[in-house]
């Protein structure tokens, strides 16, 4: 049960990353360089892989160093 959690999870923030992603990059194309220019869409896809594999990366230590009985928030 927990597996299937932690896909769904994984899949839930996948999807919105790639709607993210898949606005972001059409909205800075169509609308021109002044609006690529003031949300810097170029930095932002590098920074957004960055942010989501540290994030990643801190959720899986947290699972693995701290115990999981101690929470017993289904939504965490």
């Amino acid at each position: 049960m927990t597996l299937f959690r932690d896909m769904m999870i994984w899949t839930v923030q996948a999807l919105l990353f790639c709607i993210a992603i898949g606005i972001a990059g059409p909205t800075a194309h169509l609308a021109g360089p002044l609006l690529a220019t003031a949300f810097a869409v170029d930095q932002l896809i590098p920074t957004v892989l960055v942010f989501f594999a540290a994030a990643a990366a801190l959720g899986w230590l947290g699972n693995r160093l701290l115990p999981g009985d101690w929470l017993h928030n289904p939504l965490l």
